[in-house]
């Protein structure tokens, strides 16, 4: 009677294990660039919530045309509105830097916000 494996048997095994491995790391590296993305869309969104508090602080700044106002992240962070320490580039681990634009859209009469990434000086 024999005993052991067969180096095809063993070989069998270590080949489904290399993709089982493989599965698994895919699905870890896919879970962690939606987290990502999702934390970068919740930053944002955070900085533009900031940008409509400093706007309405800021009513006398605020453009009543088509023109565009840009708020930096510092002016925010300045004025209270917002702790830029705390904001990271989720997907290289950067400092954050860019401006909220703000638009009036006279048709809506409402302002709208949008987050401008730039590079950091």
């Amino acid at each position: 009677m024999r005993k052991g494996f067969t180096l095809i048997e063993l070989l069998a095994v270590i080949c489904i294990l290399g993709i089982i491995a493989t599965l698994i790391v895919i699905n870890v590296i896919g879970t962690i660039n939606k987290t990502k993305s999702s934390l970068s869309n919740t930053q944002i969104s955070t900085i533009e919530k900031a940008a409509e508090k400093w706007g309405v602080v800021n009513a006398d700044k605020m453009p009543l045309d088509d023109s565009l106002y840009d708020v930096s992240i510092d002016t925010l962070s300045d004025d209270g509105f917002l702790d830029s320490s705390l904001l990271q580039d989720p997907k290289d681990g950067s400092r954050l830097c860019g401006v909220v634009r703000i638009k009036y859209n006279d048709s809506k009469k409402q302002y709208s916000y949008n987050f401008v990434k730039q590079n950091c000086l």
